[in-house]
């Protein structure tokens, strides 16, 4: 997992040709101004969810990982609690295998390391179990999760 500013985004191009085209887009648009849902950049290789919302309880969130994509999950206002873990901690207990039309297994887990993420990113791999969308405080967030394919 990667995590930093949006500024410094730039500086993982090269990594693999979707990533390359998920920073180009954010680069030439505005993430704001996208409108609520679904935002198709390139197919089914890159697309962006917008949202508006309140994060939840701690205790009603939960970790999660995909196994075709690549989530780049953008805090643009506000803030909210993130976590992570390595898929070889042993305390993972699946609470939701996989479904494919969704592309996610659901978790719960002992530890994690929690972080605010605040107008900044997380570039979250197969491998990284995480939790989002956690209640820092009663601020709205606005986000981008940014689906990036992986390249097989």
């Amino acid at each position: 997992m990667i995590v930093g500013k949006l500024v410094d985004l730039y500086r993982y191009k090269g990594i693999a040709k979707n990533i390359d085209t998920a920073i180009n887009y954010i680069e030439t648009h505005d993430l704001l101004a996208l409108p609520k849902g679904k935002t198709i950049v390139d197919g089914d290789n890159v697309f962006i969810n917008r949202d508006t919302y309140v994060a939840k309880p701690l205790e009603e969130c939960f970790y999660e990982n995909h196994e075709n994509y690549m989530d780049l999950q953008i805090v643009l206002k506000g803030q909210e609690l993130f976590a992570y873990t390595h898929i070889s901690n042993p305390t993972l207990k699946v609470t939701t295998p996989y479904n494919s039309e969704k592309d996610v297994t659901k978790y719960s887990c002992d530890g994690g390391v929690f972080f605010t993420l605040e107008e900044g990113f997380a570039l979250v791999y197969t491998e990284d179990i995480h939790l989002a969308k956690c209640k820092a405080n009663d601020d709205i967030v606005e986000k981008a999760v940014i689906k990036i394919k992986i390249e097989k």
